[in-house]
């Protein structure tokens, strides 16, 4: 979400939201161990069973967030589209109150090697009328200067040729696929977690049972 928002809203996030939820994630995840791990150790098949409901109601969050984020996946990109282009616009702009997006694109420019949102044309399609930016040339190490460099990077066409909304989305989707395969990994040992306390709730209960008789 933090990529997400860097890339459309063109704001410095703090990651503050993020955190917050990370920590309380990690809170839950704690308590629910707890229970796992202490009815284990006094063999309390309700404690146990406390850890399973918890298990399982972690998985139905898992999996409700998960389809939450692929319902609005087409709207999120349709909005990170729009304002990826107007920021765009806003960065071809002399005004000093519009430097942010000029900031941002070079950023991104450099980072993505990339330029404009279709390509280097996009600076000469619409006024004001721009050579692409000196993001968009490839590093240059030599000892000449910043002004030669981009005037020889201008004239000779050196600049990239990729379009840099292709490449911000092929980075979202990456860090979405990773958060995606986390998730299924999770999944699975919260599984393995719910058949294992199971068994052990069932072994303590016939135990006790036989020991009874």
């Amino acid at each position: 979400m933090g990529m997400i928002k860097g890339f459309a809203g063109m704001e410095t996030t703090t990651g503050h939201e993020t955190d917050a939820v990370l920590i309380a994630v990690g809170v839950l995840i704690i308590i629910v161990a707890a229970f796992g791990c202490f009815g284990a150790w006094k063999e309390s098949p309700k404690l146990l069973y406390i850890f399973v409901g918890c298990l399982i109601l972690i998985i139905l969050l898992e999996l409700s967030v998960g389809i939450a984020a692929a319902a609005l996946r087409p709207q999120i990109e349709g909005t990170m589209k729009s304002q990826l282009r107007a920021s765009f616009i806003k960065n071809k702009s002399v005004r000093d109150e519009d430097s942010t997006y000029r900031e941002f694109w070079d950023k991104i420019q450099t980072s993505l090697e990339c330029c404009g949102v279709s390509g280097p044309d996009n600076y000469a399609a619409s006024e004001p009328r721009l050579n692409p930016s000196y993001s968009c040339c490839p590093p240059d190490d030599s000892d000449r200067a910043v002004e030669i460099k981009r005037s020889d990077c201008i004239s000779l066409n050196k600049y990239y040729q990729d379009g840099c909304e292709s490449k911000v989305f092929n980075t979202v989707h990456s860090a979405g696929l990773t958060v995606i395969v986390c998730g299924i990994l999770f999944c699975f040992l919260e599984v393995i977690g719910i058949v294992l306390a199971l068994w052990l709730a069932h072994s303590i209960r016939t135990e006790k049972g036989q020991e009874a008789a």
